[in-house]
């Protein structure tokens, strides 16, 4: 019975730990992270002067450069990067109006010239790159987490000037150790549900991306 109760307190202990730190904290991407915790909800960014020296009213959301961001399930990175950008930017070029362009001007917008080319045809001098720095599922009896992790940069076509920076990761998990033989099962199956879930990867991506918008001037 002690055990039970120490093993209830410790649970508790971290429980308002976790609590404590659920807050987003916004945070210079120039500095360290060692203000940073396990449990810690971080958004670090960077404002160049050059945003504000010639604001980018048009911007064109390109492809993900890396395969492993390729392989995510259809357009979610970029169909979130583009709705999110829409609310702080004028005119957003997203996946699918700037696959017809790429199509139907044989270029690439991966490609320096053919993206310079067409910031000045469409004048749309601005474009967002991302890559996804973490994505994960965990998975054990009891327990089952997934992590997601993006890195977005806006920067000017005609030089690559960078404007604005912004990364944030996140994590969700579901289970829990077992307090008793009895409370074994219902752990299983929450982290089994957790772990078939498909609706939590596009939700993750979406709270990402609005948490790395916050830090992007509004120049509608």
């Amino acid at each position: 019975m002690k055990q039970f109760f120490l093993t209830l307190l410790s649970l508790m202990l971290v429980a308002a730990l976790v609590g404590a730190c659920t807050a987003t904290n916004y945070r210079s991407l120039d500095g360290a992270a060692e203000s940073e915790t396990p449990f810690s909800r971080d958004v670090y960014y960077r404002v160049a002067d050059s945003f504000y020296q010639d604001l980018p009213r048009c911007v064109v959301v390109l492809p993900p450069a890396e395969a492993g961001a390729a392989a995510l399930p259809g357009d979610m990175v970029e169909l979130s990067l583009a709705r999110h950008l829409g609310q702080r930017i004028a005119r957003v070029i997203g996946p699918g109006e700037r696959r017809e362009m790429e199509r139907e001007l044989a270029l690439s917008t991966l490609n320096h010239k053919d993206r310079r080319y067409l910031a000045e045809r469409e004048r749309c001098p601005a474009y967002l790159s991302w890559r996804v720095t973490m994505a994960g599922d965990s998975h054990f009896l009891v327990w089952s987490q997934k992590q997601f992790g993006l890195e977005v940069t806006l920067a000017r076509a005609d030089d690559d000037t960078i404007l604005w920076q912004a990364a944030h990761s996140t994590r969700r998990s579901d289970g829990g150790l077992p307090l008793s033989l009895l409370t074994l099962p219902v752990a299983a199956v929450e982290a089994t549900m957790f772990s078939q879930d498909v609706d939590q990867l596009p939700s993750m991506i979406d709270d990402v991306v609005r948490r790395l918008m916050v830090t992007l001037p509004d120049v509608r």
